[in-house]
């Protein structure tokens, strides 16, 4: 992220846990491995989405893979390539906001900005719902968020799934949830090799947790093949102070990921998974909003929400080693059936 009429520096965040601030008058590039000169903040653990108060640029948001949302003040921040390097997560942080549901729990910010006037930042977490809340006060209003029913659901213990990364089989428009495909006998609509191979995955660590726990021992967290997202390939537009629904737009065959808006003209940005940019403009005479669709969109996306609340998403490569060694379990499963059924044919024999 560049920095408010400032063309020199800019501004990262990562996996690993850092924001980095970089000054182009001091390097222009570094040969380091590991290089920790420009960490400006860091977090402990992963920082997902970062960004900067249009009028007070000094104010800095970071969106963390632990629920959080935290605002530095970038006045009392340093790095060590500056000489002032504080080192710890905390200092400099104004505001910690976490939903309140969230707070026991592990759920990636995937994005956040700040409103045009700053006095709003509007966030988005990955499986859960969209947030504005006030940086000033540190209270939080749900644009969309979960019932009290859904609320005491979300504590129990969740149950993992795990996602072939690359596999949008039951993303876009036309995807539907389990419940519903199950309720009309339908088959996914999209039945890729990604997922086949998440099915297989399913059912062989279902029967090696189920080996695992007939030997005495605990069994690990039970994986789920029938793996989706949540992702519809809408575009919703919502009156941020109501949180009413005013636009649908199908923008993608699978998945919409970043969305930008002009910054004085009503034209907007988006692209996703489909080999294209799409610009978008109020060009319609009259509105064209159908509610009831948005009606049956919002409904089907939230049973998909819970539906895939707990996946996981891993790449390809841990898909097979996982393979490799659940089959590798399922075959020492079988040698001990058959030892033990050999033992009990000389016990006859005797």
């Amino acid at each position: 992220m560049t920095v408010p009429n400032d063309p020199y520096t800019f501004l990262s965040c990562g996996e690993d846990g850092t924001v980095r601030w970089f000054d182009l008058r001091t390097k222009t590039s570094c040969t380091k491995e590991d290089c920790k000169d420009d960490i400006l903040i860091n977090c402990r653990r992963a920082a997902t989405s970062i960004s900067i108060s249009p009028l007070v640029p000094y104010y800095l948001a970071v969106g963390c893979s632990d629920s959080s949302v935290r605002i530095y003040d970038r006045r009392m921040l340093g790095t060590r390539a500056t000489g002032n390097y504080m080192g710890r997560g905390t200092t400099g942080m104004c505001v910690r906001f976490v939903p309140a549901h969230l707070s026991n729990k592990s759920c990636r910010v995937t994005s956040l900005c700040y409103s045009g006037d700053g006095q709003e930042v509007l966030v988005s977490y990955s499986s859960d719902y969209i947030y504005l809340f006030d940086p000033k006060d540190d209270q939080a209003r749900e644009l969309k968020g979960p019932s009290e029913e859904r609320r005491e659901e979300l504590r129990q213990p969740p149950v993992k799934r795990l996602r072939l990364r690359g596999d949008w089989s039951d993303t876009g428009p036309r995807a539907r949830p389990e419940s519903e495909r199950e309720r009309d006998g339908e088959q996914s609509p999209n039945v890729s090799l990604m997922q086949r191979m998440s099915d297989m995955l399913s059912r062989w660590f279902e029967e090696a947790s189920e080996a695992q726990s007939s030997r005495g021992t605990r069994p690990q967290a039970r994986s789920r093949g029938e793996t989706g997202g949540s992702d519809c390939g809408h575009i919703f537009i919502w009156d941020r102070h109501t949180g009413e629904h005013l636009m649908l737009l199908e923008a993608d065959n699978h998945v919409v990921n970043c969305l930008q808006p002009h910054p004085y003209d009503p034209i907007l940005a988006s692209s996703g998974i489909d080999y294209d940019i799409k610009i978008w403009s109020p060009l319609e005479e009259s509105p064209s909003f159908n509610r009831v669709l948005a009606e049956e969109v919002i409904t089907r996306n939230e049973l998909m929400l819970e539906e895939t609340r707990n996946t996981i998403t891993v790449p390809a490569s841990f898909m097979l080693r996982m393979l490799a060694s659940l089959n590798h379990i399922r075959s020492d499963r079988l040698e001990g059936d058959r030892s033990e059924g050999s033992g009990q044919e000389n016990e006859d024999e005797q």
